[in-house]
C-alpha cells in the first residue's frame, strides 16, 4: 500500500451526502422522476458484459482455464489473437440483447433490467491500468459505447429502465468468479489503491449515465462478503460505502445509489436509518440509498435441509418490514437445491411448487421491495436454463406479469379519492380522538399527505400504468416541501403516513 495511495484514499470524508430530492416542490413527476422512483421489475443481464461460464460460455474457447471474465478474455486472445478476440467479444455484446429481446420484456411488463458491468469495460477500457486486465484493455476499446448503444438508449426505446450494477471491482469485492477473477481473493476491502481506482470508475458511471432519464440506480458493488463489526455493519464497508457516496455526489446529485446488505439486511437498514437520523427531523433528507439484498433458498445447509413446501412458506420472512428505508431484491431465482428436493413426496408436481414458489415470491416482493426486484438471470447461450432462467419461468407462470394494464378513467379516480379519502381520514381521526380526545391532532396533515399521495400517485400511472416504489426517499421529499410551506410539529409524521396509505389505495383501486 503506497502513501500516496493511502492519503488520498483517508483525505475522502466519511460524512453522509444528502442526495437531491427525489421529487420537485409542487410539481408532478418527471419522466427521468419515474424511472427512478416506480417500482421496477425484471431480470438480470447476466454474462453479458460480466462474463459467466454457466450462463455463456462462447466467448471462452475450449481452452479457458476459468470460468470468470478474465479466463475468457486471456484464453480468447490467446486462441485467436487481439483482432478477432475483440471482434467475438463485441459481436457477443452487440446480440446478447435484441430487438425481439426488449419487444418480449415489454410484452411481459418487464419494467427494468439490472445490467452486470465490470470496471475493465468502463470508458472503454480506461480503468484497467495496473490490473489483471491491463493486458487486454484493447478488446475493451469500444465495450463501453456498445453498452450505451446496446443498453442504456436501446432499453429507453422499449419504456425499460436500466440498474447499472458495477458487479466487478479493482481486487474483487467477494472472492467468486462473478467478480471477474478467479483468483479467489476480495482484495477491495484491504486496498487503498484498489478502492481509489473503484471511486474514479464510479466518479465515471454517475457523471456519464446522467443524459439518460431510464437509468434507475446505479450500484456501487454487487454482493459484499458478510462481516459484522462492533455497530452492525462492519467499518471497512461502511466506510467505503460512505466515501463512494462522496465521490459520487461530486458529480451526480439524484442518481439513486445501492449498496449491497452483505447478506445481512437487518444492519444495514440500521445504517441507512443512523446516518440519515443525523439531520434533524424538522429538515428530513435522504441519501438517496437503495440496500440490495438477494434472496435464494437453494445455498445454505439450513435451506437444503427442509423441504420445498417449507421453503415456499418461508417466502414471506424474505424480506424484512423496514418503510423508513428503501429495498430492493437484485437477486432472486426459483431454485431450489437437490436436497429440498429428495425431501419432496407429496403429490404436488415440481413444476406446480415452482410455479407456486416465483408467484409467492413476486407477491412478497412487490409489498416489501418497493425499490423493485430483478430475477437471475434473463437468459442462456445454451438452450433454457429451467429455474434459473426469467424467460422459461415467466412462460410456466412462476414469474407473473404484475404490471396491470387497465383502461380506468379521470372520473373512476376521483369517485375512488373521494371515498377512500373520507374512509381514511375518518380511522385516522377517530383512531386518535380515541387515544386523546383533548388534543389537536392536526388531521389536516394526514389529509394533506393522502391528497398528494394520491395525485402522485395518479402522475406515476399516467406514465406507462407505473407505481410509486422507492417510497422511503419519496415522501422524505414531499414532507420536507410539506414542512416549509406548513411548519414542522411532532405530529408532522402523520403527513407521511397518509402519504403512504393514498399510494396502496391508488393502487388496489387500479387492480380492483
Amino acid at each position: 500500500m503506497g502513501l500516496g495511495s493511502w492519503i488520498k484514499n483517508i483525505s475522502v470524508t466519511t460524512d453522509p451526502v444528502a442526495a437531491q430530492p427525489a421529487s420537485t416542490p409542487n410539481q408532478p413527476p418527471t419522466k427521468r422522476q419515474i424511472y427512478q422512483n416506480r417500482f421496477n421489475h425484471g431480470p438480470n443481464l447476466g454474462a453479458m458484459f460480466v462474463l459467466e461460464k454457466w450462463i455463456c460460455d462462447g466467448p471462452f474457447g475450449e481452452k479457458a482455464k476459468g470460468t470468470s471474465e478474465l479466463d475468457a478474455v486471456k484464453s480468447c486472445r490467446k486462441q485467436h489473437g487481439e483482432s478477432k478476440a475483440k471482434e467475438i467479444f463485441e459481436d457477443h455484446w452487440r446480440n446478447w440483447m435484441q430487438d425481439d429481446d426488449w419487444k418480449w420484456l415489454r410484452e411481459h411488463g418487464v419494467t427494468a433490467v439490472r445490467a452486470p458491468v465490470g470496471y475493465w469495460m468502463v470508458n472503454n477500457g480506461a480503468f484497467a491500468d495496473n490490473t489483471p486486465f491491463e493486458k487486454y484493455a484493447k478488446i475493451y476499446s469500444n465495450a463501453w459505447n456498445i453498452f450505451k448503444e446496446c443498453v442504456l438508449t436501446k432499453a429507453d426505446q422499449y419504456g425499460i429502465a436500466v440498474l447499472v450494477d458495477l458487479h466487478g471491482l479493482p481486487g474483487g469485492a467477494n472472492e467468486q468468479d462473478h467478480s471477474g477473477t478467479c483468483l479467489g481473493k476480495a482484495d477491495l476491502w484491504e486496498s487503498t489503491k484498489n478502492q481509489n481506482q473503484a471511486f474514479e470508475v464510479l466518479q465515471f458511471l454517475a457523471e456519464d449515465i446522467k443524459p439518460f432519464d431510464n437509468v434507475c440506480g446505479l450500484q456501487i458493488l454487487n454482493e459484499a462478503p458478510f462481516d459484522t463489526g462492533p455497530e452492525g455493519a462492519s467499518k471497512p464497508q461502511q466506510e467505503f460505502y460512505l466515501k463512494a457516496m462522496q465521490k459520487i455526489r461530486q458529480v451526480n446529485m439524484e442518481i439513486p445509489l445501492v449498496i449491497s446488505d452483505a447478506w445481512d439486511l437487518p444492519q444495514w437498514v440500521e445504517f441507512v436509518k443512523r446516518q440519515e437520523s443525523r439531520w434533524p427531523p424538522n429538515d428530513p433528507q435522504s441519501m438517496g440509498v437503495i440496500i440490495d439484498t438477494h434472496v435464494y433458498k437453494c445455498f445454505s445447509d439450513d435451506d437444503k435441509n427442509k423441504p420445498p413446501e417449507h421453503l415456499v412458506n418461508d417466502v414471506d420472512n424474505a424480506v424484512m418490514d423496514a418503510p423508513e428505508v428503501d429495498i430492493l431484491v437484485g437477486e432472486f431465482s426459483c431454485v431450489l437445491d437437490g436436497q429440498s428436493w429428495d425431501k419432496h413426496h407429496n403429490q404436488t408436481s415440481r413444476e406446480d411448487v415452482v410455479r407456486w414458489y416465483g408467484q409467492k415470491e413476486m407477491a412478497h416482493f412487490f409489498h416489501r421491495t418497493r425499490a423493485g426486484c430483478y430475477f437471475w438471470t434473463y437468459k442462456f447461450l445454451h438452450g433454457r436454463g429451467g429455474e434459473w432462467d426469467f424467460r422459461e419461468m415467466t412462460d410456466k407462470g412462476a414469474i407473473p406479469n404484475v404490471k396491470v394494464q387497465h383502461n380506468r378513467d379521470h372520473d373512476f379516480f376521483t369517485q375512488e379519492f373521494q371515498r377512500r379519502f373520507h374512509d381514511k381520514v375518518g380511522q385516522h381521526a377517530g383512531y386518535w380522538q380515541s387515544v386523546d380526545p383533548n388534543r389537536d391532532w392536526e388531521v389536516w396533515r394526514f389529509q394533506e399527505g393522502f391528497t398528494q399521495g394520491w395525485n402522485d400517485s395518479a402522475a406515476f400511472d399516467a406514465f406507462d400504468n407505473s407505481e410509486i416504489g422507492r417510497l422511503a426517499a419519496w415522501i422524505k421529499s414531499r414532507e420536507n416541501q410539506h414542512i416549509k410551506e406548513r411548519g414542522y410539529s411532532d405530529l408532522t409524521w402523520t403527513y407521511g403516513h397518509g402519504f403512504r396509505q393514498a399510494v396502496f389505495e391508488f393502487i388496489d383501486a387500479k387492480r380492483q
